[in-house]
């Protein structure tokens, strides 16, 4: 297994974490967008990925990648459990369990429930995001932790982590340890550091962009050919 405290992870100002709290997670893509740092085809988890709480309004911390399996037969030993812990806690909070399926399985075993949920909140994450099965829905709910995942899954299986800290693929997208993430109830993108800096002016102009669109649009001199000028597609 990888030492995910020897990856270099960005520092992440703490203006731009309270602003990220205020915005949603398209904005926050097209404010990335505009700043040409990466095909508009990368940065995103892909739609299988659901938000199961969108109630608890963004999530947003660094990523602890983990990939995890379920298979029959003997039940593992736990010492990539305890390697997990010891690197979320080394990890800067906010931060975000990412947790890779390796069964083939996913449908067959919830990778974490209520218990895992309360350590790692304990432990400065503030949720989960896996293409595998979690579950206690309503326990997670309320301690206000963030879950992402495409179903629940009553059975805990005979989970195992194989390892802690390589990247890992989620529905289509690579995330690292370090990485930050942006998560509602539309879906969850990457926030490459080379966007700090720029970021909340990109979103305020985004904002302003789209706020003047819609208020023409609604208006009564509204005119598709107008429209088409003003587009500038």
């Amino acid at each position: 297994m990888n030492d995910p405290t020897r990856a270099e992870v960005a520092v992440v100002p703490a203006h731009l974490l309270k602003m990220l709290h205020k915005v949603d997670s398209p904005t926050v893509a097209n404010a990335i967008e505009t700043l040409d740092l990466r095909d508009r085809c990368s940065g995103f988890i892909g739609g299988r990925i659901g938000c199961r709480f969108p109630d608890l309004g963004p999530m947003v911390g660094q990523a602890l990648t983990v990939t995890m399996t379920s298979q029959p037969g003997d039940v593992p030993d736990r010492d990539g459990y305890w390697q997990m812990w010891e690197a979320l806690e080394k990890l800067p909070s906010p931060s975000v369990l990412v947790i890779a399926d390796a069964s083939g399985a996913p449908h067959r075993c919830a990778f974490a429930g209520e218990i895992m949920a309360t350590l790692a909140k304990r432990l400065g994450a503030v949720g989960m995001v896996t293409d595998g099965g979690l579950r206690d829905l309503n326990e997670v709910h309320a301690l206000r932790f963030h879950y992402f995942m495409p179903f629940p899954v009553v059975s805990h299986g005979n989970f195992e982590i194989i390892d802690v800290g390589s990247p890992v693929t989620i529905d289509g997208e690579q995330v690292r340890t370090g990485d930050l993430l942006h998560g509602d109830a539309n879906g969850i993108v990457i926030i490459p550091p080379e966007a700090f800096d720029d970021l909340e002016d990109g979103i305020q102009t985004i904002q302003i962009k789209e706020s003047m669109t819609l208020e023409y649009i609604r208006s009564s001199v509204f005119t598709l050919e107008d429209f088409k000028h003003k587009s500038g597609y």
